[in-house]
């Protein structure tokens, strides 16, 4: 991933949830802001070791780099 203050949370994003026998479902966001939140709420019972995130550029985020970039917005929200 780059560094974190250059990823763009205004680029539109899709969440792909999805098992690897399945096809992937996709979730269409107009920013990867919200792409993260609706990620990180998905139960734990849920998650898919190959669901990823995946932005208009085509930068890919997996779970790993979904939370670290979930906690950075939530930093940036709680100092507004």
């Amino acid at each position: 991933m780059k560094d974190i203050k250059s990823v763009d949370l205004h680029e539109p994003a899709t969440f792909f949830e999805c098992e690897d026998s399945q096809l992937p479902h996709g979730m269409a966001f107009d920013h990867l802001s919200q792409a993260l939140r609706h990620a990180a709420n998905v139960p734990l019972s849920r998650r898919h070791s190959s669901a990823k995130i995946v932005t208009r550029s085509g930068a890919q985020y997996s779970w790993e780099e979904i939370n670290v970039l979930h906690d950075h917005l939530r930093a940036t929200d709680s100092k507004a």
